[in-house]
């Protein structure tokens, strides 16, 4: 029996035992050492016989495993992902907490393949315009490239929201028709939806009575941003203490926290609702009739509060004088997204 029929003879095989799969994953679970790093043989082809051995051992198929246990095929992927993307089943279209991902179509011209996927809500309306995959996606190939995934359209008749998978050649690999039949895996974790942009949002507040030195106490940064090494501003730092100023937007959870002169700058903080889970993010600036003046530099901290929830303040720093500020109002452009979902989604497809 060839490799081939022996592929398809084990891919016939039942789902595993619980307790096979648990005593394979056991073995797979562990990191490859250094040693069993370099000694991998060049060809994937070897790789995928000698995992194909131990399966049959077990009286377990390959297939079966790497398209319903996540570990194994990641551990596959870790060895040869030649190997892995071949054992792969094709699996055009993925279901999971009523959401429905399917692979329209997927091509190759020169040096790129292109491939558009969609999403469809079977069971709500969590999908629409403004949805994002929100960098939970993964995509599993089995030759090297530069991979992207971006939103493509949205279709309100039909509801489904289209992305665009692009994949383009990083070594001599992709050769013409070399890679035609190979298998990409696609995978999303979680997607935002029910966005709202407010582009040029007026914060109701008078700038003309800022308090100077107004209390501050030491955070460690989880991020910065802007010129902040000229200030030489470290991972622990100094920054306003948080207490309610003016509701922004009361509804979308967009918060003015803090607000005062501090070293001869000024310094304006805001809170954002599920900053860190929905990717809720934005900036303020001073306008007048000049234009625009942007923050110098802003830092970022998190705080836990007595309820349990966690909220993410941003700081900007102004460099402008209490004369020029008599003139300004301030504006900030917000992005806020209404909506979660979490779920595995999982296709696989050959480039054709």
């Amino acid at each position: 029996m060839n490799f081939k029929e022996t592929y398809r003879h084990l891919n016939d095989a039942i789902v595993p035992d619980p307790k096979m799969a648990e005593h394979l994953l056991k073995k797979a679970g562990t990191q490859p050492s250094k040693q069993m790093v370099k000694k991998r043989g060049p060809s994937w082809f070897k790789t995928a016989a000698a995992i194909l051995l131990l399966c049959a051992g077990l009286n377990i198929s390959i297939t079966v495993l790497a398209a319903h246990v996540e570990p194994v095929y990641q551990f596959l992927y870790l060895l040869s992902p030649r190997a892995a993307q071949y054992f792969m089943p094709i699996r055009m279209i993925s279901e999971d907490q009523g959401i429905r991902m399917e692979v329209v179509s997927a091509s190759v011209h020169e040096n790129t393949a292109e491939i558009y996927i969609s999403l469809e809500d079977l069971t709500g309306d969590r999908i629409d315009e403004t949805t994002d995959l929100y960098d939970s996606y993964s995509i599993h190939r089995p030759f090297a490239s530069v991979g992207t995934c971006e939103r493509a359209g949205y279709d309100p008749v039909s509801g489904k929201a289209f992305f665009l998978i692009t994949l383009q050649e990083q070594t001599d690999d992709w050769n013409g028709h070399s890679i035609q039949g190979d298998k990409i895996t696609f995978s999303v974790a979680e997607f935002l939806s029910r966005k709202s942009t407010y582009e040029d949002l007026i914060v109701p507040m008078v700038l003309t009575d800022i308090p100077e030195e107004p209390p501050v106490k030491e955070v460690t940064l989880n991020g910065c941003s802007g010129d902040f090494e000229a200030f030489d501003i470290d991972h622990v730092t100094n920054a306003l203490v948080p207490n309610t100023i003016v509701d922004i937007l009361p509804s979308d959870g967009i918060t003015l926290t803090a607000v005062g002169w501090k070293d001869g700058m000024l310094h304006i903080q805001t809170a954002l609702k599920d900053r860190m889970e929905n990717d809720n993010h934005g900036y303020l600036w001073l306008e007048n009739e000049n234009g625009k003046q942007h923050s110098v530099y802003s830092i970022s901290f998190r705080e836990e509060l007595d309820n349990g929830h966690t909220v993410t303040y941003d700081e900007q720093i102004f460099d402008v004088s209490m004369e020029e500020l008599s003139d300004c109002t301030l504006h900030g452009y917000f992005v806020i997204s209404g909506q979660k979902t979490t779920g595995n989604w999982q296709v696989t497809f050959p480039l054709e």
